[in-house]
């Protein structure tokens, strides 16, 4: 197998430049595959796709990107808001043009006058963050923040239901939350939502801003500029993978420590879950006290077998939380990367300052932080 490497400079290819000559690479095979980073996809060669654009996740540095066929291959560096065109020619005839697109950087901190916006949320009994949001000017739903997800999603009973949709995968929905407003949004289905929601927004309708979220005062407010945070607040880097975003903390047991990756997921309503290809690599104990065998449903409804064991610390910064009941997958991690998550029961534990700007979680403990955990020894 031959591999090319390219460095992406200051001007991207595009295919509407006939004078430019596009790499070709080869494939007697339509499976290929993309290494984003340390995030390996599989793709599909298509000719008939004109051009066929894989859309990179959020990346604040030049992006190593690998398009990998079953006979050659391309290594291209990208920076944000920049693009690469290249032809796989499939079969030695079929030309299928192929696009690396990476999404600038936003950052709304020089707009005027400075916004910030408050929306007054509930916190649900299986810790949802719920708000009222209007669909397309005219339906009224019940939806609840998932900084787990991106874009705007409705389940099926809803849009048959509660809306006027016909054409939820068109980009041609508005969203308004309080003050704020989207156009030309799609609206994926999904089976399940939150309990006593309709639906679920992401995290990236916020990018390019900072989103604080208070339980103390049940406060969703979205500032255009960073606001003064206090010192009592712990800093987190934020990484960006597969169109979310982790942050680093780590497990404690018997006096041993497993560090890892978390995804930053107040959507799961549970505390946290552990990935099963980490704590198999880590030598995670296999011999915790076990609290419960359950039966969990993803958005799409498909069951998902689930031990609860019980975790001494669960340790994120200068933070600990002691007997921390912890999810063990028996299936593939619905993340579709290697992480754990951290879900609403811990997450609500603390004060928050999400800052899509400097790609920075901020965290405090509040009036939540030594709630009793709904399942525990």
């Amino acid at each position: 197998m031959r591999t090319r490497f390219l460095l992406l400079g200051l001007a991207a290819c595009t295919m509407a430049s006939a004078q430019q000559k596009l790499p070709v690479i080869r494939a007697n095979n339509a499976k290929a595959t993309i290494i984003e980073g340390a995030m390996r996809s599989d793709w599909y060669i298509s000719p008939e796709a004109k051009p066929d654009v894989h859309r990179l996740t959020k990346h604040t540095k030049p992006q190593r990107m690998v398009f990998k066929t079953d006979i050659d291959s391309i290594v291209v560096s990208i920076k944000p808001g920049k693009q690469f065109d290249f032809i796989v020619l499939l079969n030695g005839k079929d030309s299928a043009y192929t696009r690396f697109q990476s999404m600038p950087l936003v950052n709304y901190s020089k707009k005027k006058p400075v916004q910030h916006d408050t929306l007054h949320f509930e916190l649900t009994s299986f810790n949802n963050v719920k708000v009222k949001a209007v669909v397309n000017k005219t339906d009224t739903l019940d939806l609840k923040f998932d900084s787990g997800t991106t874009g705007l999603l409705l389940t099926n009973n809803v849009i048959k239901n509660k809306t006027r949709i016909t054409t939820p995968m068109k980009p041609m929905h508005h969203l308004q939350l309080g003050n704020m407003q989207w156009d030309n949004l799609m609206i994926y289905p999904v089976e399940l939502s939150g309990q006593g929601t309709d639906g679920r927004f992401g995290w990236d309708l916020f990018d390019g801003k900072i989103v604080e979220i208070d339980y103390d005062k049940s406060l969703f407010v979205v500032h255009s500029r960073r606001p003064t945070i206090s010192k009592d607040y712990a800093a987190f880097d934020i990484e960006y993978i597969n169109t979310l975003f982790c942050i680093q903390a780590s497990l404690q047991v018997k006096g041993a420590n497993y560090p890892a990756r978390f995804l930053f997921d107040n959507g799961y309503q549970r505390t946290i879950m552990l990935d099963t290809t980490i704590t198999h690599a880590q030598h995670y104990p296999e011999d915790l006290p076990v609290i419960k065998k359950t039966i969990l449903r993803n958005g799409q409804g498909k069951e998902i077998p689930v031990i609860t064991v019980n975790n001494e610390k669960l340790v994120m910064g200068p933070f600990e939380l002691k007997d921390v009941p912890a999810q063990l997958l028996a299936t593939t991690n619905p993340a579709r990367f290697d992480t754990h998550i951290l879900g609403g029961e811990v997450l609500k534990r603390f004060n928050m300052f999400l800052d899509f700007q400097k790609n920075i979680v901020y965290l405090k403990p509040n009036t939540l932080y030594h709630q009793p955990y709904a399942e525990s020894m």
